[in-house]
């Protein structure tokens, strides 16, 4: 039953998230202001319940049009949640990592040129993400009133005959997919050069993982854009930034605001495409499309299905012959079509290293001969098999250890991987703790996990390894391998050997402040079973995901679901950042110690 009441409660989970627009906190500064503004201009006092209709008006609340926002929005979260998102999830990622390579090969000189510590520098680039951002919404919102056919499909936005702050979601899914088209390209273009010139390392201002830009924008009353209280910003900053009073002569009927206002949030782009409408005074507008059209989405389906019955009823071959009618879908398919082709384009699973350096896939000799050979480096991989959720396999942190340990001796070189050790502690066997609770789980003592280190570490240092390191991709390994390598590096002091737990690859790895910088919030990132681990996998393993079982775990209760955080958010080539920012995490600090250690001996 969890399963299916879950995916179905998302929709509400949007009024809990600071990165939504309907964020609880976003709608009662609204109503503060609406309150404020009933109060200030009224021409006469109020008592709270005149006050309360004011904000509340049945004849808007219960209008059938705004009855049919509050369906479209439940029906068209779900609708995204499940199918469209995963279409565009990672479009920015793979814009940007293109663009980044891209400029390596044409102008090198330039990596890392920036410096992001400097508060004005972190301001600049946090408005910069923004204004890239921004103008993808506009430019995608002035194609869909300017071309005809994108314009059939936009009708279903301006059908709304009264406005609420769940219009905003009164989008059609081929519109909101060439706003996710050209918002992953602009936006990816203007990461890509950020993290290019800064070599990795951009901080912008945020506040649980959404740009603090974007939090004042809709702290300051976003969401009367989409009421019926005026409020507008004055003839100065109303060329600035798009008030709710410019956004809603956006939505009027009235041939003299027709194709005003395109903006979201800044009113020069407007003021550039000659577009920008400030009223001089607060003005009459009745919402919609006119009576004949209106009647046309009077209905919850129509809003789905009206935009292409109207495209087959008005065809005509000569239709062929406008430009603007066929560059509505040259438009359409030119940037939707590659968008989800760049979106998918790298969902290739990466390879385990071809070289040789898995000690289980060597015979006794060669392993002599690489140690003779100054292979004197040696990795022990710890993994485990636990419970990932419904959507993921128990054997996830094995199949990530062994991709990230090959390639961390691959990035060393002259070092060699032992074989990935999957019996952890997991918690107590009976009664059931931890993800023994969940089915499929083995757990072992941790006192036997500490003798099977020590053991594999004594083996490796009796074949003549002089390094040895353990990486454990489980939280759980991390006590107990730091406590094994005190222990030996105690014992093996005066005989050459160094034993390594190697924290930077779990803990400071780095992968939260990246995640942050690409606007996800704790929440949506979680902690077990959450994006970080089902991109590494997605990455490595993708068979091992359960593409149909990823949800929004974020306010989900644990001991049902197995997992947190968002994971229809996850994807593959968020996996390989994640995942390449780990192996360099741990590289690092060996090479750190295999310095130090050098130093010492001479």
């Amino acid at each position: 039953m969890t399963d299916i009441i879950t995916p179905l409660m998302q929709p509400l989970a949007f009024f809990s998230h600071p990165t939504e627009r309907v964020y609880w906190l976003y709608l009662l500064t609204a109503f503060a202001l609406a309150f404020f503004l009933r109060i200030a201009y009224s021409s006469s006092s109020s008592n709270q319940a005149s006050l309360g209709a004011f904000i509340f008006p049945k004849h808007i609340v219960l209008h059938p049009s705004a009855l049919n926002d509050y369906a479209f929005f439940y029906a068209n979260v779900l609708l995204q949640k499940t199918f469209i998102l995963g279409w565009f999830a990672s479009v920015s990622l793979v814009v940007s990592e293109k663009l980044q390579n891209n400029l390596l090969n044409v102008v090198p000189g330039l990596h890392g040129s920036l410096t992001t510590s400097n508060p004005i520098m972190v301001m600049t680039l946090t408005i910069f993400l923004v204004l890239a951002a921004d103008f993808a919404v506009f430019l995608a919102h002035y194609l869909q009133h300017k071309l005809p056919l994108l314009w059939e499909f936009h009708k279903v936005h301006h059908s709304a005959q009264v406005l609420t702050p769940l219009t905003v979601y009164r989008m059609h899914p081929l519109d909101d997919m060439l706003v996710f088209s050209l918002g992953g390209f602009l936006s990816g273009t203007a990461l890509g050069l950020t993290l290019f010139l800064s070599a990795g390392k951009v901080n912008i201002y945020n506040i649980a993982g959404s740009n603090v830009i974007y939090i004042l924008f809709y702290l300051v009353g976003f969401n009367l854009r989409h009421s019926h209280v005026w409020l507008g910003y004055g003839n100065f900053w109303s060329k600035i930034f798009i008030s709710p009073a410019q956004h809603q002569i956006h939505h009027s009927e009235k041939p003299a605001h027709f194709d005003k206002n395109f903006g979201l949030m800044f009113a020069f782009w407007d003021c550039w495409f000659n577009t920008l409408y400030i009223p001089k005074s607060k003005e009459t507008i009745t919402f919609g499309l006119g009576e004949v059209e209106n009647k046309n989405f009077a209905t919850f389906w129509s809003l789905y299905l009206m935009p292409f019955l109207n495209v087959a009823k008005n065809f005509q071959l000569s239709m062929l012959l406008q430009p603007k009618r066929y560059l509505s879908v040259l438009v359409f398919i030119g940037i939707v079509a590659p968008a989800i082709y760049i979106n998918n384009s790298k969902l290739a699973p990466l390879t385990l290293p071809t070289g040789q350096v898995y000690l289980e896939e060597m015979t006794a000799t060669e392993v002599r001969q690489a140690v003779n050979n100054g292979f004197n480096t040696v990795l022990i991989p710890t993994g485990g098999t636990e419970q990932n959720g419904t959507h993921m396999v128990l054997g996830k942190h094995n199949f990530i250890v062994k991709y990230t340990a090959g390639r961390i001796a691959e990035k060393l070189g002259k070092t060699l991987v032992a074989p990935v050790i999957a019996y952890v502690p997991e918690g107590n066997i009976s009664p059931a703790t931890g993800h023994m609770r969940f089915a499929g789980t083995l757990s072992v003592p941790e006192s036997v996990f500490a003798q099977t280190l020590e053991a594999t570490a004594t083996s490796l240092k009796q074949h003549g390894f002089k390094m040895i390191a353990f990486i454990g991709d489980s939280g759980g390994n991390q006590a107990v391998q730091q406590q094994v390598t005190n222990k030996l590096n105690q014992i093996w002091k005066s005989q050459g050997v160094t034993v390594l737990q190697i924290d930077r690859y779990y803990d400071l790895n780095q992968q939260l402040t990246y995640l942050n910088s690409q606007g996800f919030s704790a929440l949506e990132i979680g902690q077990h079973a959450g994006i970080r681990d089902t991109s590494e996998l997605m990455a490595v393993y993708p068979q091992g995901i359960k593409i149909s079982q990823l949800n929004d775990n974020s306010h989900a209760d644990f001991l049902k679901t197995g997992s947190d955080g968002d994971t229809s958010k996850a994807s593959s080539i968020l996996g390989q950042h994640l995942l390449e920012l780990k192996i360099n995490a741990a590289v690092a600090q060996i090479r750190q110690a295999t310095t130090i250690g050098q130093i010492v001996r001479k």
